[in-house]
């Protein structure tokens, strides 16, 4: 189990270990980064030293022995009446220590920065490969856009936790070490005044950081509430002009919006709390340092570089402050992040699942049941379905009839009994080469923004712009497709936009006879319709329907009336099953519901 503190996190320390794998392919740049980094503060404490010795010269005081070069410690005369010479070679030391120091610090960011972006990069890009692999009971569960924000907003975070805090880590000890040891080398006595107050401000830092931790959750999970309105909003436009619901989609979003806000203050107040600590802090350790320099009647020299280092010093002490409150203001980002990784797939290959490369001779269901959220929908569902044939599905909403054809191609796992293709379990098939022989039509079609072309050849990459325009005339839609803008490369905006329900329909045929699957589910294809369209899709079905097994699931029961057998559904249970006219002469529920349609 994770170790977790409250409100159930994950500690940082369990965040880095599940980022670990990521980092490991770039080690070796990490290892550079971190070289870099150490070397930057040794230049550091360079730059200090010869600062003090450079001040030394030019005041003409007489230096401490042994803490300078003994060549430069011959004055010549009093203050600023040293040789030139000497004069310029030991103020050159200053810029050129300073050079050393300033590459050291690009090479040692930009490559920890490179792994940190790098890591984010390929986190990022296994969770959005994860979610795809998840099964539909997630996608029903989740809400679209908490996976956008989870995807985006919440890596984002991950990227300052892996960029900027990781950085921070290896370089600004190493300042700080440099900063330290020059402040010694100068004079240990007042070192040890200047850090007497470094470990009060170990404490304030600690609480303000678990504030930010708390509202840096909540503040995520309300980009993924509103992250969710505007999904919902701009996609059903229709529908809100239709009401005129404009003003209270608005408000919603306002008060979603304000909320964030409100968690975004609470961050940036607890954020902004440790600067001015750090620099009451600095003040008074400076303080000290004037005293103690007074008393002690110390060098100017002496004093202006034990200044200027105990000042370099506070940087990295504060960037090393601020890493606790950075990592509590990241980590509700990874924790979301590693929660969706975490989330098994249960519909995944079986130990010894091999491809399915043989043709279709039967399709059997044996006491097929599925539950779902502990709710049954469907019971003891059995039938045998032969090469070839077309069976149909009718029944209520809510009957089973859509749960039934979605566990063919394991969209969903059959929680009872079994589902057999030429006898043996599709379970025992892989899930890719299963789903390889099933074509997939529904009522609400699923195209993407991007050209016709591109969408009649979805999961058919391979396939060339003859048999893309082959399948778009068997579909009844090459006509259409040739008066749009550029034809087969027209962009048809998000969702099929810019085409009518009957022209995105066809685009979906078409792109099921390109598939050439042996096996085809047709659910609800021509029920939101007009009649022309209607026609127009329905010749496009039986052309896509011939030498095909094929599953159909219509509530106008015209559509199937030349099926081959036709199972009614009620409550997950087949209560009829036989001929159009045969459950008509058996004057059951499907004459019911026959009467019904056509009682005029």
């Amino acid at each position: 189990m994770k170790k977790r503190h409250e409100e159930g996190s994950v500690d940082s320390l369990t965040i880095y270990k599940r980022l670990l794998p990521f980092v490991k392919p770039y080690r070796g740049r990490l290892f550079a980064g971190i070289v870099c980094s150490m070397l930057f503060g040794g230049a550091t404490f360079g730059v200090l030293v010869v600062l003090y010795w450079a001040l030394g010269l030019i005041s003409g005081e007489d230096l401490a022995s042994g803490q300078i070069p003994i060549e430069l410690t011959q004055v010549e005369g009093e203050a600023g009446g040293i040789g030139t010479k000497r004069l310029l070679m030991a103020v050159s030391f200053v810029p050129l220590a300073a050079l050393f120091r300033g590459l050291l610090f690009f090479a040692g960011k930009y490559l920890v920065e490179w792994v940190g972006n790098r890591t984010v990069n390929d986190l990022r890009n296994k969770l959005f490969g994860h979610i795809h692999t998840l099964p539909m009971q997630f996608f029903g569960s989740s809400r679209v856009g908490d996976l956008i924000s989870r995807v985006t907003s919440d890596t984002s975070l991950l990227n300052q936790l892996v960029s900027n805090v990781i950085g921070d880590l290896i370089r600004e000890p190493f300042t700080l070490i440099g900063c330290v040891a020059a402040m010694f080398y100068l004079d240990w006595k007042l070192t040890v005044v200047a850090l007497v107050v470094f470990p009060v401000c170990i404490l304030p830092i600690m609480l303000i950081g678990r504030r930010i931790r708390k509202a840096s959750k909540r503040g995520q999970q309300s980009i993924g509430d509103m992250l969710s309105v505007v999904q919902e909003s701009v996609g059903g436009a229709l529908v809100v002009k239709a009401f005129q619901t404009e003003a209270e989609e608005t408000d919603r979003f306002r008060n979603f919006n304000a909320r964030y806000f409100k968690m975004t203050m609470k961050q940036a107040r607890s954020k902004n709390m440790n600067e001015p600590i750090m620099e009451f802090l600095s003040a008074i350790g400076m303080a000290g340092v004037v005293v103690y320099a007074y008393v002690e009647n110390l060098s100017l020299a002496l004093l202006v570089s034990f200044a200027v280092a105990m000042v370099s010093m506070y940087k990295p002490a504060k960037k090393l402050s601020e890493i606790h409150m950075r990592i509590q203001r990241a980590a509700p980002g990874a924790e979301r992040v590693f929660e969706i990784l975490d989330i098994e797939n249960t519909i995944a290959d079986r130990p010894g699942a091999t491809p399915f490369a043989e043709p279709v001779a039967a399709i059997d269901f044996r006491s097929v049941c599925f539950a779902y959220d502990e709710k049954q929908v469907l019971d003891g569902v059995d039938l045998q379905v032969r090469s070839g044939q077309c069976i149909a599905f009718v029944g209520s909403s809510g009957a089973g009839k859509t749960t039934l054809v979605n566990l063919l191609p394991r969209f969903f796992d059959v929680t009872g009994g079994r589902i057999e293709i030429n006898g043996r379990d599709i379970r025992d098939f892989t899930v890719h080469s299963l789903r390889a022989q099933i074509g997939v039509v529904t009522q609400q079609t699923v195209l993407f923004n991007r050209s016709v072309a591109e969408n009649i050849a979805y999961g058919s990459k391979d396939a060339t712009r003859e048999q893309i325009e082959q399948a778009a005339r068997r579909a009844n839609a090459h006509k259409f497709i040739m008066e749009l803008e550029n034809g087969y490369d027209t962009v048809i905006g998000e969702r099929g936009s810019r085409l009518s329900g009957g022209m995105a329909q066809r685009v979906a045929i078409a792109r099921a006879l390109l598939k050439n699957p042996p096996i085809l589910i047709l659910d609800e294809a021509t029920s939101a319709l007009d009649t022309e369209s209607e026609r127009l899709v329905q010749e496009a079905l039986d052309e896509l329907m011939k030498n095909r097994t094929v599953f159909v699931i219509a509530h106008r029961l015209s559509t199937v009336a030349k099926a081959d057998c036709i199972y009614v559904l009620d409550q997950g249970r087949i209560v009829e099953k036989g001929s159009h006219q045969e459950l008509l002469l058996q004057g059951g529920k499907y004459k019911y519901l026959y009467d019904i349609q056509f009682a005029g």
